[in-house]
């Protein structure tokens, strides 16, 4: 396609050559007009490009720390501007005025800041409203799933981990049909989605659920079913006695890749309610999932309720949210258990402050306790060393 857009211009050109040729000018006159017909034909299609095409990005930048070393939101004793630090870039390009090509590239603090495609996807919207998608995207479990990435679009500093961290993916490779049905003042938009993806060598396949959102622009209520099929090994990083270093006399620690559990064509189910209230002033978003899996993987319960409050530039908000495995007494092995087993609550108070039109600063307390007889659902936390953990966040978001 490129080098046919390229040669168009010269091909006119040619075409238009015999009249040139058969005017009384002089060569240099020819030249300069066929120069300028080829330029002026170039920059059209140039700019008829760059109208199609469109880019923005977003970034996050954190300051995390504990009073211990849990590990909730990545946090520890230690300062930690990596784990909610992020930068992303996305490109969208008309192909058509109903077709589209979307790019989004990430990077992370928590990921070693390497770049990696979160959305890579075609869509298309049919003369009927009917929107379809295919490529990478996001998977649509969550209020906020669509822009998970953008702290910016978010009243909190991070959407509460005791519900959104329950799934360990947050892409697939598949595709989704949407449609909006309008009414007078409202919108309901029917989606489906479906397709297959992999987290930490578990091939999560068969992937397929609908939601339903409406809105009025005031309220949102919004539903949503997944089911999907795991098979693989769960591992953990664990660290083990490696001896004494002979040249220090110190202990070595060594971090090994340990099989915890083999699952085998397990099926796991996902069901979610949502809802928000925003009338511009006042802010309340609540939302509740379900997850159930075959064998051993644990079943869960976990829900949120946030409310907000805007005073000029401020929005001062706190939150009440939860996590509980449903099925402890299905592990009987006690190391299983230990990994598995988990709860929690968690409260937040916090305040954002939009500085700019792009740009806001969040600050954030969060308190996470009532872990129970379990490690509160951290993987740093089996020995059940911590019963609760605060963490301390500053945090800006801008988008440009």
């Amino acid at each position: 396609m490129k080098f046919n857009l390229k040669a168009l211009p010269l091909a006119i050109s040619v075409a238009m050559l015999p009249a040139y040729v058969a005017a009384e000018e002089t060569s240099e006159e020819k030249i300069a007009k066929l120069e300028q017909q080829v330029q002026s034909l170039q920059a059209s299609q140039n700019a008829s490009l760059t109208e199609r095409f469109s880019f923005n990005g977003f970034m996050t930048g954190a300051y995390i720390s504990s009073d211990n070393n849990t590990g909730y939101a990545g946090a520890t004793t230690s300062a930690n501007f990596d784990d909610g630090s992020k930068f992303g870039l996305q490109g969208t390009f008309a192909i058509t005025d109903q077709t589209q090509a979307v790019m989004q590239l990430m990077m992370k603090g928590s990921n070693d800041w390497e770049v990696e495609a979160e959305w890579a996807y075609i869509s298309h919207r049919f003369e009927n409203g009917l929107q379809a998608r295919a490529g990478k995207l996001r998977v649509p479990l969550f209020m906020y799933s669509d822009y998970l990435d953008v702290g910016y679009a978010q009243p909190f500093v991070r959407p509460p981990s005791e519900v959104y961290d329950a799934v360990p993916f947050t892409s697939y490779t598949g595709g989704d049909a949407s449609y909006d049905i309008e009414f007078d003042d409202s919108t309901l938009t029917i989606q489906a989605f479906g397709g297959q993806s992999e987290d930490s060598g578990i091939d999560i396949g068969n992937i397929f659920g609908a939601n339903v959102n409406w809105t009025d622009l005031t309220w949102t209520l919004r539903a949503v079913y997944g089911q999907a099929t795991l098979d693989g090994t769960v591992t953990r990083q664990m660290s083990v006695d490696g001896g004494t270093d002979p040249s220090t006399g110190l202990p070595i620690s060594i971090d090994v890749t340990v099989d915890i559990l083999d699952i085998n064509d397990a099926t796991g189910t996902f069901v979610g309610l949502g809802g928000s209230y925003d009338n511009g002033s006042f802010l309340a978003i609540a939302e509740w999932t379900r997850i159930e899996t075959d064998e051993e993987y644990p079943d869960s319960d976990a829900g949120y309720v946030t409310l907000g409050y805007r005073i000029n530039a401020f929005t001062p908000y706190v939150t009440a949210s939860y996590y509980e495995t449903k099925d402890n007494d299905v592990r009987t092995n006690p190391v299983h258990a230990a990994i598995f087993n988990g709860e929690r609550t968690a409260y937040s108070a916090g305040v954002r402050w939009d500085a700019m039109d792009n740009l806001a600063l969040k600050f954030d307390v969060t308190h996470a306790t009532d872990f129970g007889d379990t490690s509160g659902g951290f993987d740093t936390n089996i020995a059940q060393e911590f019963d609760d953990t605060t963490v301390y966040t500053v945090q800006f978001d801008v988008v440009f």
